[in-house]
C-alpha cells in the first residue's frame, strides 16, 4: 500500500455492508437493462460487424429491444457479443453494460474505436486499438509503453479510463495493485469525501493512479475478508445512494447505507 494510504482503513459502513453480501450473488448478477437496438444500430453505422445481444425475462438470448445484461457476461467467449473479433465485441459490451447502470456514473456513449491518425490507406482503422485489447486478453496485464502517452495507458483510441478497467476485470487482468477492478466517478468520489488524498476526476486517473487505487480497495477487501469488487460496489452505491438522498429526500427508497 502506498504511504499515503497507510492507516486509511474502510469505514464501518463499507464493513457492514461488504459481510452481508456475497460475489455471486451481488457482482456476478449484478444485471442492467440495455437499449440493443441503440448500441446495434450505433455498431452497424461504424461499420463494425458486430452485434450484441442480450437476456428477456426468460432468459432467453435476444439481439432486438431492450435486455438485460449481467455482469458475469463479461468475460471473453461470451454469447452476448458476436462478431468479427471476441476482444472488441466483448469491449462494446463492457461499454453497454456500465453505460446502462443506474447506479454508476458512466454515461451511455458509443466509443470511436477508429485510429484518426492512419499512416496507410489500407490500414485497419481498428487495427490499433484491436492490438491493444488483444494483448489483455492474451497476457491478462496492460502492455507497458511508457513513452507512449504521458498518463501510462496505452494508446488505444476510443477507450476511456473507466472502460479499460471494467475490459480489464472480464478479462481477469492484473495491474501492479492487485487484480483489476472496474474504477467509476461516483466510487472515488465516496473514497475522496471518506478523506482519500487523490485527484477526484477519473478521466484523469494515470495508471500509476489507478494502480494506488487498486492497492487501496485491495487493502480493504483482505482486511474486511471479502472480494475488491464488493468494495468497490459500495464506494458507487454509496455515492449513488447521497445523489438519491440530496434528490429525493424523504420519498427516496430507504437503503442500508
Amino acid at each position: 500500500m502506498s504511504q499515503r494510504d497507510e492507516g486509511f482503513s474502510p469505514p464501518e459502513a463499507c464493513v457492514q455492508w461488504c459481510r452481508h453480501r456475497t460475489y455471486d450473488l451481488h457482482v456476478l448478477d449484478d444485471g442492467v437493462l440495455v437499449d440493443l437496438d441503440w448500441w446495434n444500430g450505433h455498431l452497424d453505422r461504424a461499420g463494425h460487424e458486430l452485434r450484441l445481444r442480450g437476456r428477456n425475462l426468460d432468459g432467453e438470448v435476444v439481439e432486438y429491444g431492450n435486455a438485460t445484461i449481467q455482469r458475469n457476461d463479461l468475460r471473453i467467449g461470451t454469447d452476448l457479443a458476436v462478431g468479427e473479433h471476441d476482444s472488441l465485441g466483448l469491449l462494446f459490451l463492457c461499454a453497454a453494460w456500465q453505460g446502462s447502470h443506474k447506479h454508476r456514473r458512466a454515461a451511455r456513449r458509443f466509443p470511436d474505436v477508429m485510429n484518426p491518425h492512419l499512416t496507410h490507406p489500407d490500414e485497419n482503422p481498428v487495427a490499433k486499438t484491436l492490438a491493444v485489447l488483444d494483448y489483455c486478453v492474451r497476457n491478462r496485464e496492460v502492455p507497458e509503453h511508457p513513452t507512449e502517452t504521458r498518463s501510462g495507458w496505452p494508446d488505444a483510441p476510443g477507450v476511456g479510463v473507466s472502460l479499460m478497467a471494467t475490459f480489464l476485470w472480464a478479462v481477469n487482468a492484473s495491474v501492479y495493485g492487485g487484480p483489476a477492478q472496474l474504477i467509476d466517478q461516483y466510487g472515488v468520489s465516496t473514497l475522496i469525501h471518506e478523506g482519500w488524498l487523490e485527484d477526484p476526476s477519473v478521466t484523469g486517473f494515470t495508471r500509476r493512479r489507478y494502480d494506488r487505487y487498486i492497492d487501496l480497495i485491495t487493502s480493504w477487501a483482505n482486511e474486511i475478508d471479502t472480494r475488491p469488487e464488493l468494495v468497490e460496489m459500495w464506494l458507487v452505491q454509496r455515492w449513488s445512494a447521497r445523489l438519491d438522498d440530496a434528490r429525493f429526500g424523504s420519498y427516496n427508497a430507504p437503503t442500508l447505507f
